[in-house]
């Protein structure tokens, strides 16, 4: 059934508006036109060369992660994006994305409610965020892994800041959590600095991690596409409500990992 390209932009401003977004990002209409007339909707968590290459003509892509980021000042057809925007052109595709308007809408409460099974948590800023019964770190990092149904996950035990006093009893017994998908360790500055809490979220790099260690703070990186891969089930759901049939393309990690076994 063909359908306006429009339809789907106003179903995706009402259910998580754009303007939401963080300053930074990319979110909405990154190719096509509001007029035109299309006949499917393949929802992935990003656009690959493979799945440009599978769609049908007249595909409407809804993605997570923004296809056109940066500004373009050429258009060269054997790089990203520009490869993957001339295989759009060349079928009539569109693409539409949705970013952190759709972590703070849904991502972050169905992966904190659902998947890690915290239902009492409550969105603070952009952040998940709640209280548990204390727990080691090292402990609620294979509980996160578990659930995730991850490969592996990492974690970072936050320094003492009170030098061994009462306050610091106990150090490794986490209380309180707060949850981000993606890459979010860059908010870290926005939660308290006080011991015996925890951010989980994904994307931590080193210099960032340092940074939240000698704060105080604790780290578990659960990994940018095991927090995210919800994003799909999630919108197509969202479709069916509506009466879209929509198709699931299956974006994969692209990390592959190994491990020295005894």
């Amino acid at each position: 059934m063909a359908f306006k390209l429009k339809e789907i932009y106003d179903l995706c401003e009402s259910i998580s508006p754009f303007d939401t977004q963080e300053s930074w990002d990319k979110s909405g209409l990154n190719l096509g036109s509001f007029d035109d007339e299309l006949t499917h909707i393949v929802v992935c968590l990003e656009l690959t060369l493979d799945i440009a290459r599978n769609l049908q003509p007249n595909t409407l892509v809804i993605t997570h992660h923004p296809l056109i980021f940066t500004p373009l000042t050429q258009i060269h057809t054997q790089s990203y994006p520009s490869n993957l925007i001339s295989v759009l052109l060349r079928k009539n595709c569109a693409l539409i994305s949705l970013h952190t308007n759709f972590d703070k809408s849904h991502l972050n409460a169905y992966l904190t409610h659902k998947i890690l099974q915290w239902e009492h948590f409550v969105a603070q800023d952009f952040f998940m965020y709640g209280e548990i019964k204390p727990t080691s770190l090292e402990n609620l990092a294979l509980q996160v892994c578990q659930k995730l149904q991850a490969k592996a996950v990492s974690y970072i035990q936050g320094d003492d800041i009170y030098e061994n006093t009462q306050e610091s009893s106990s150090l490794d017994s986490i209380k309180e959590v707060y949850v981000v998908c993606g890459s979010g360790c860059s908010l870290s500055s926005r939660i308290p600095q006080k011991l015996h809490t925890c951010l989980i979220t994904g994307d931590i790099k080193h210099h960032d991690a340092m940074i939240a260690k000698s704060n105080g703070l604790s780290l578990i990186d659960m990994g940018h596409y095991e927090s995210e891969k919800y994003f799909v089930e999630i919108f197509q759901s969202i479709l069916q409500n509506a009466g879209y049939n929509a198709i699931i393309a299956d974006c994969k990690n692209p990390f592959y990992f190994c491990s020295i076994t005894d």
